[in-house]
């Protein structure tokens, strides 16, 4: 079987490898030659956790291409991975999958397995069989699968090989049977379902995680008002099999390529088939409100913000990647900017990308160390889960800082390990 993955994104590229380490070989497509020359080098564009060193395990099993003619001819199977935005609020640009589909079709030689592992709105798998069928003047027999990605930034490599499940959209027997022979070797449920359902489960399962989100997040600000324990809630809550204790850590709220973007996009449908997803809407209003929370904290404690330091820690997203999309920490600094207050910033991967987002201004500056940042602030605001914050001691900081205090807004610290310094978090009751 020969496997084309077209599109080196996140989960291209962890696609890729995963099938490689499966046994497979596969033909890794990328219009980007700068991209392709580096993958030739084991050059990852990620920091993902053993992506490299899996890469460079299994590069025999895979080959590298720009040229759509070498790895389109012949190929049994594509799978298209691709990141696609929005052209406006809950609309998808797919306009990227639509050329890359067009130019592929221009070498398909023979029957062939689509397999569209972007994240599509409803309906897509079915407009692009008829897509494909048209522009090859229906001369060969294509199935397209819907087979989207459940992969989280971080746990990459992990999610692929080890999945907790796989979900597959087919429409026939033959479909289905090439996807058996392709996902042999991975044990996790093997889940067929139609195309329509398999991309709505994509889409489903965010909306589910952003609610759960939002849900622990007003909870915890309950807690603040009732003198309980956040941590203690959630943990009390997870213990339920029925819940789990997955995502139900409160913070600043969520950010990322994915839940807001899919949340957006599942509302559209809903709206557009005259369906109210009124538990949804919330959750998008409670998290659009979530990192001024934060900053509401800071001020019941401090009281006026103007003039003074903070360290703002952590501008992705998420820890330990680079990815600055829908990152809380815009927010969180353009409020305490409007609070007339001063702003250090620091990110060990992620200063770059964002400083070139972030509007410009005289009180805002960039740190180039966690110790610098820390030295020059009056107050740390942490902000996601990096494993430089968690390695933090109370010795470091008290080291550090004038006066060490210090707001978590993702439970990255434990302020029991902290004795000398003074520690915040939306609903989280310290003793000391």
């Amino acid at each position: 079987m020969k496997i084309t993955v077209i599109g080196m994104n996140l989960v291209g590229l962890v696609t890729t490898v995963g099938f490689a380490e499966k046994g497979h070989q596969v033909f890794a497509l990328d219009s980007d030659k700068k991209k392709i020359a580096a993958l030739r080098r084991n050059e990852v564009f990620k920091d993902e956790y053993k992506l490299e060193e899996i890469l460079e395990k299994n590069d025999r099993n895979i080959r590298f291409t720009s040229e759509y003619r070498d790895s389109i001819y012949d190929a049994n199977v594509l799978m298209f991975c691709f990141d696609l935005k929005e052209r406006e609020p809950g609309k998808v640009d797919l306009t990227p999958l639509y050329s890359s589909v067009k130019e592929a079709c221009k070498y398909i030689s023979q029957d062939v397995t689509v397999i569209i592992r972007t994240t599509v709105p409803v309906g897509t798998n079915k407009e692009i069989k008829a897509f494909i069928e048209t522009y090859t003047d229906h001369k060969y027999r294509i199935d397209v699968v819907s087979n989207p990605d459940f992969l989280s930034q971080g746990t990459a490599v992990r999610d692929m090989l080890s999945p907790t499940r796989i979900v597959v959209g087919v429409t026939s027997r033959e479909a289905q049977m090439v996807m058996k022979e392709l996902y042999r070797g991975f044990e996790a449920p093997l889940l067929f379902v139609s195309p329509e359902s398999a991309e709505l489960i994509k889409y489903a399962s965010n909306a589910y995680l952003a609610v759960k989100l939002s849900y622990i997040n007003e909870i915890a600000d309950l807690c603040d008002a009732i003198n309980a324990d956040i941590q203690e809630v959630s943990f009390g809550i997870g213990l339920d099999p029925r819940i789990g204790n997955k995502y139900l850590s409160s913070g600043v709220g969520f950010g990322g390529p994915a839940l807001p973007q899919d949340t957006k996009v599942l509302l559209n449908l809903a709206k557009e088939k005259n369906v109210d997803l009124s538990i949804l809407e919330s959750a998008t209003e409670v998290n659009e409100k979530r990192s001024l929370a934060l900053v509401k904290k800071i001020k019941s404690v401090i009281g006026s913000c103007v003039g003074k330091k903070f360290a703002v820690l952590g501008l992705s997203y998420k820890g330990n990647t680079d990815d600055i999309r829908e990152s809380p920490a815009f927010k969180v600094i353009e409020q305490l900017l409007k609070e007339d207050a001063k702003v250090i910033a620091y990110d060990s991967v992620s200063t770059t990308l964002f400083r070139k987002k972030m509007k410009s201004d005289q009180h805002l500056v960039y740190a180039n160390s966690l110790e610098e940042a820390l030295r020059t602030c009056d107050y740390a605001i942490f902000l996601n889960d990096s494993e430089e914050f968690k390695k933090l001691t109370n010795n470091e900081i008290v080291e550090f800082m004038k006066r060490p205090i210090v707001f978590d807004g993702k439970a990255v610290l434990n302020p029991y390990q902290l004795p000398n310094v003074t520690y915040y978090a939306i609903g989280k009751r310290i003793k000391k």
